[in-house]
């Protein structure tokens, strides 16, 4: 069995999407969607539910998923015993405010057990995503976090590591069934970042025609959540900003029709020589993040 289309499974399954999985596996979507095929012709089973959308595997497929994990665990274990080089210096990470999570946090310290000469600085240079992108592009910092879907520019990969869903959230004495209900009994709060003048919940929003006022612009996703909490007004977060005691503290309606997700993932050059330090952080994520209670 090839490692490689196991691993194409295994990133249609967290990613939900053919194409998402090619550009993480940095190859067409022809090539991932041939590999299905071939894993399903390899072991006599469908793998994938093609009558589902997003792509939802089946328990065959599951069960492959779990064995692939399992395999390319114990492969990087080996690799990381027999690797001689033991990485120093510092490693200069960008990041989006959102990004700082505890995942992300305890991954750093897998990252510094593992090369304990390694010092990690983390900067959020503009703290918009296209601008650090080009901040990697220009070797300025050595790879960074950031929100897609984005264009990056060629000389950069993309290494997802989580899907978040935006919600609406709002005070329990609210009513409101739907997105668009919620949000217009108002006040709204609107998430505005520096730099940018107009956000996905911002396109969103306008796509579907909502016209909700804001009383107020915040720059942190943080900033909203604490306004909610003390009844000042309407918001939208990701479900990142809600483990299980602020869901169930507040009243929250997921947000978009299809729901609205973003993804977070690492932006690092091509030709980096500190790849190999950005997808040891990477795994490090994805594997704290499979683990990790959902929210809902």
């Amino acid at each position: 069995m090839n490692i490689d289309k196991m691993k194409s499974l295994m990133f249609v399954a967290e990613l939900g999407s053919v194409t998402a999985a090619s550009a993480a596996v940095h190859l067409t979507q022809a090539a991932v969607s041939q590999h299905l095929k071939d894993l399903e012709e390899e072991v006599g089973l469908p793998l994938i539910d093609r009558s589902r959308r997003p792509v939802t595997l089946t328990k065959e497929g599951e069960d492959l998923v779990a064995v692939t994990r399992q395999m390319l665990k114990q492969w990087n274990g080996y690799k990381e015993r027999h690797r001689k080089t033991e990485f120093g210096g510092m490693l200069v990470l960008g990041h989006v405010r959102s990004a700082l999570t505890g995942i992300v946090a305890n991954a750093l310290m897998v990252l510094r057990a593992k090369h304990p000469r390694l010092t990690i600085k983390l900067v959020t240079a503009s703290g918009v995503t296209k601008h650090l992108a080009l901040e990697v592009v220009n070797r300025k910092i050595d790879a960074s976090f950031g929100v897609g879907p984005i264009q990056l520019p060629e000389e950069l990969l993309w290494r997802p590591y989580r899907q978040e869903r935006f919600y609406v959230i709002a005070s329990k004495r609210l009513r409101g069934k739907t997105d668009e209900e919620l949000l217009l009994r108002g006040p709204y709060l609107r998430h505005k970042p520096r730099l940018l003048e107009e956000t996905m919940i911002d396109r969103e929003m306008k796509r579907r025609g909502i016209k909700a006022e804001a009383i107020m612009e915040l720059d942190s996703y943080d900033s909203i959540l604490l306004m909610v909490e003390h009844d000042v007004g309407i918001g939208i977060v990701p479900d990142s900003y809600l483990p299980k005691q602020k869901f169930a503290k507040l009243h929250c309606v997921a947000f978009g029709t299809p729901p609205l997700t973003r993804e977070m993932g690492l932006m690092v050059r091509q030709d980096s020589a500190n790849l190999y330090l950005v997808d040891l952080l990477w795994e490090a994520i994805k594997e704290l993040s499979s683990s990790a209670p959902s929210n809902a």
